[in-house]
């Protein structure tokens, strides 16, 4: 064979492999939601009214994709040195704008917490939804769908909407100290003295999954019923998607082997998440 035309064979294998080395690398990094950008987290409880000293924080890196402007970034470290937290925070709770005491946050209008490309939906909520009063902007919520395929009550089925979504809004709390006062506030009780539970609950979504939002309350309320949407709280450290999860119907609550394949799968979670943490 002749030797110019091996050493090309060889220099182009060799540039293949560093070209599929980094369509992989970019494969991944897009897949598990872009590249990690660090931000700044609580590295032990932090009582309300507390001034934020440097030892307190901690970095984590999370997925650009998943990145709200709600969260501080590492480096806007200086600019939170000294400021006091309006919320008490707990260890390992990341840290972000709407936690700090600051003047600028006493007013946070709703339209300028919604990030540029992205839409904010309001969703009707009944004390389920709202989780008792205890949902609060910032937050993140899966979406379930209850509806019917064909409007009659046997085909019934509830389905995974959305997964992962900030909440932008709880009732008129958008998070800043104008509208938490508000929302403490006598405004906020009945005649009773007792806390109104949250009507309404604004979410950040896409123009896609708003129009499925939409599509899915007015579809799953027109039998008469508050809203077909139900939200699932998860904590805010979990941006996991999951994929494959299966539609519920009614076979799945009276079928025993049904039943007993969702406490298998909750059983196995369990113990990935137990795995895990001894790991650590």
């Amino acid at each position: 064979m002749n030797t110019k035309a091996l050493v090309i064979a060889i220099g182009a294998a060799a540039l293949g492999l560093v070209f599929l080395l980094i369509y992989k690398k970019r494969f991944e990094t897009e897949a598990s939601g872009g590249t990690p950008i660090p931000v700044l987290t609580a590295v032990q409880d932090i009582p309300l009214g507390t001034a934020l000293t440097e030892n307190m924080l901690g970095v984590r890196r999370i997925p650009q994709a998943y990145l709200e402007d709600r969260f501080i970034r590492y480096s806007d470290l200086r600019r939170i040195i000294g400021v006091r937290v309006s919320m008490g925070l707990r260890s390992n709770q990341t840290v972000m704008w709407t936690d700090l005491a600051t003047a600028s946050d006493a007013r946070r209008d709703l339209s300028s917490l919604v990030s540029a490309g992205m839409r904010a939906i309001t969703i009707r909520a009944d004390i389920s939804n709202s989780f008792g009063g205890l949902l609060r902007p910032g937050d993140r919520v899966d979406v379930l769908g209850t509806l019917s395929r064909t409007g009659g009550e046997s085909d019934r089925v509830t389905v995974p909407l959305l997964q992962n979504v900030l909440v932008l809004a709880a009732g008129r709390d958008t998070g800043g100290e104008a509208q938490r006062q508000v929302v403490n506030g006598s405004s906020n009780a009945n005649t009773n003295g007792n806390p109104v539970e949250i009507s309404q609950v604004t979410l950040s979504v896409s123009m896609e999954e708003a129009q499925l939002l939409t599509y899915a309350a007015d579809r799953g309320g027109a039998a008469g019923r508050h809203t077909g949407l139900t939200l699932v709280l998860r904590n805010p450290e979990d941006i996991a998607i999951l994929e494959g999860v299966p539609e519920t119907n009614i076979d799945d609550i009276f079928e025993p082997t049904r039943r007993a394949q969702v406490s298998r799968r909750r059983r196995q979670i369990i113990e990935r998440i137990g795995s895990s943490a001894g790991g650590l």
